[in-house]
């Protein structure tokens, strides 16, 4: 994967259904821009239940993050309360990788 490169996500079309399907295979899941004054922080987001990444998940943010693809990643998991969302940095966690 360490070698992969960037490519377009392509929506795909129903040809029965005349319908564009979505793509679920999406990573990662959300893209947020954040606001620095002249320039933009992009941080990817992945939504894990558990907030642990696979191995294959670990080695596609590695490389989004050398290629300078996003700023950060964060993980985004399960709080201890209904409804509260923990956000995990994606460096410091797995920063020995």
């Amino acid at each position: 994967m360490r070698n992969g490169k960037l490519v377009k996500c392509k929506p795909k079309f129903n040809p029965f259904t005349k319908s564009l399907m979505m793509n679920t295979a999406g990573f990662p899941d959300f893209v947020a821009f954040r606001n620095k004054g002249s320039n933009y922080e992009v941080i990817g987001v992945e939504v894990k239940s558990n907030g642990w990444l696979d191995k294959d998940e670990k080695e596609k943010c590695h490389w989004l993050l050398e290629n300078r693809i996003f700023s950060r990643i964060l993980i985004a998991k399960k709080g201890k309360k209904r409804g509260e969302i923990e956000y995990i940095d994606f460096e410091k966690k797995y920063n020995n990788l």
